[in-house]
């Protein structure tokens, strides 16, 4: 068979080859059919998913899994649209997703309501230009493959985030003189001067109590080892955010593997006499919407400058990547003889972890969060959702590596975790969905996927016949409930039914049956009843909630 002419498609798709790319995820199109033909024909495997918006939580769990680019593909208009909230999703949490769509012929963008076309979105640029970090429009077809590449630049640089490429479909098909790759070499992060590293290290030496607050750019950065060796040398007990979750190992002795929400956390923090900060911007929901009382003198570390004092004052900022400060820092500090850092430590967990397990409201949950820790190999990729086992996953889990938890805690999308898993399964990891049985419900096409890939992914839908979170919210505030009582399905004959092995399990055995479903190859399902209160880092019971903003 004669080579194909080369095209605007071939040029995009030669140049995500040229980015390193291994899947894409995306539902073909009537404008975009150009694009998966060289696809086809080209190193990168093709998942087809169900939804637009999955592909986009797809290309988000790849990214959260592999620290890699993942990349989505859909179709103008509707299809595009669709991806809103997953585009949403990626920048809050800072996840590095490329969105590559079409548009209406070229000749049909003149003017500024368009001609009416079929799936026309003449202003879609800017459209997702409100849930990305970047977004634009290629306006000739030898610019195909730079404006990808642009794309590609900004969403895995400095505050890494979604991108988007609108591509007219008429250029996909317009013929390219030659192949052209031409990928820009990514912005340089900013390094930490001397003198800033210098004046960090006399601040935190100083102190007797230091305490160490690692977000999710110590992840990004893969600066885990580095942070270790800055908490040992301090002796400083680490605290992590939701998406600095396994920036330290759980078995680490200076690891408090507890939110900042619990309150013996909180006065720990309140207790303590310096805070060094890494790869954070001390969101509202880490920090009880900016209640906490966070020690003096601080120390931050933030890839942005915006970020170095948007919410809590800083009294050495420091605008650098976390791996190189975390470097420069351990190499100019004096080691510390170790141990008052781990008993302060093992004094706050033993207490907190003691009530968990006492607790009329937190036994059952708290028990299974224990049991799925010890199922889960640690190299798998937990995928929890905004619900009540969600919270109380993202809550008290223990990770010992990075990258083996994602949770949508930046926007907070329902239904993020089952097509999420779609995208960490594809990169060779095994992923464990935690979910609710209303954030299900947004996405169970998604089973067809993993059957027709044969993704191992072993979902855990907690089935409370609702939406769990607001019918408790609703009973604190209107004392009766409304709008949240759901009818389901008989989950394990769903899954059945795409050809997904499928039982009914138990909270109390959920270790027996996580090992049941991880087992197995492929896609498995736990169907579990069972009615819990949210966790006190929800917003509804946070421990500060009603006092003012404790931020100077």
């Amino acid at each position: 068979m004669a080579s194909p002419t080369h095209t605007g498609a071939d040029a995009a798709v030669e140049q995500l080859e040229a980015l390193g790319v291994e899947v894409v995820f995306g539902i073909p199109g009537v404008h975009n059919l150009a694009i998966f033909d060289a696809l086809r024909r080209s190193s990168i495997r093709t998942i087809v998913v169900r939804h637009e918006q999955t592909a986009g939580y797809a290309a988000d769990g790849y990214a959260r899994a592999t620290g890699k680019l993942g990349v989505c593909v859909t179709t103008t208009g509707p299809g595009a649209a669709n991806t809103a909230g997953a585009m949403g999703e990626a920048l809050a949490s800072r996840s590095p997703v490329l969105h590559i769509s079409t548009q209406v012929p070229s000749a049909q963008l003149a003017g500024k309501s368009g001609r009416f076309s079929l799936h026309e979105s003449p202003h879609q640029v800017e459209l997702m230009g409100a849930v990305t970090v970047w977004s634009a429009r290629v306006m000739k077809t030898d610019a195909i493959a730079s404006m990808i590449g642009h794309g590609a630049n900004a969403a895995m640089s400095g505050r890494r985030g979604p991108a988007f490429v609108e591509i007219p479909f008429d250029l996909l098909d317009a013929k390219v003189g030659k192949a052209r790759r031409a990928i820009p070499a990514q912005k340089r992060p900013p390094s930490p001067t001397a003198s800033e590293i210098s004046r960090a290290a006399t601040l935190l030496s100083k102190a007797k109590q230091p305490l160490i607050w690692a977000g999710g750019g110590v992840i990004s950065s893969d600066a885990s080892a580095d942070l270790v060796a800055v908490a040992e040398a301090l002796d400083a007990p680490v605290v992590t955010t939701f998406a600095g979750k396994g920036a330290v190992p759980a078995e680490h002795p200076l690891a408090l593997g507890l939110p900042p929400h619990e309150p013996a956390v909180t006065r720990l923090l309140a207790e303590s006499d310096a805070l060094l900060a890494v790869g954070t911007d001390f969101d509202g929901m880490n920090t009880q919407g900016w209640r906490l009382p966070l020690p003096r003198p601080r120390v931050v570390i933030n890839i942005e400058n915006e970020d170095l004092r948007r919410n809590y004052a800083a009294d050495v900022a420091i605008e650098s990547d976390a791996r190189p400060a975390l470097s420069m820092l351990a190499d100019e500090l004096d080691v510390r003889k170790a141990g008052a850092g781990a008993k302060r430590v093992s004094r706050v967990r033993s207490g907190v972890l003691r009530g968990l397990r006492r607790g009329s409201q937190s036994r059952q949950p708290f028990a299974f969060v224990e049991r799925l820790r010890d199922a889960v190999p640690d190299d798998a990729v937990i995928v929890a959702d905004m619900a009540i086992p969600g919270y109380w996953t993202a809550a008290y889990l223990t990770a010992n590596r990075p990258r083996t938890f994602a949770y949508p805690l930046g926007w907070g999308t329902l239904g993020f975790s089952l097509p999420a898993a779609v995208g960490v399964a594809a990169s060779g990891r095994q992923a464990v969905v935690v979910c609710g049985d209303g954030g299900f419900a947004f996405a169970p096409g998604e089973l067809a996927t993993m059957v027709q890939e044969n993704l191992d992914v072993a979902i855990v839908v907690v089935n409370d016949g609702g939406y769990g979170m607001l019918r408790f919210d609703e009973e604190e505030r209107f004392g009766e409930t409304f709008a949240v009582d759901l009818a389901n399905p008989d989950f394990v004959a769903l899954a059945r039914a795409y050809g997904i092995r499928a039982r009914k399990g138990s909270a109390e055995a959920i270790e027996r049956d996580l090992l049941w479903a991880i087992r197995r190859e492929g896609p498995a399902l736990l169907q579990i009843e069972a009615s819990w209160a949210p966790p006190i880092t929800t917003s509804p019971r946070w421990p500060l909630k009603g006092k003012p903003e404790a931020r100077p």
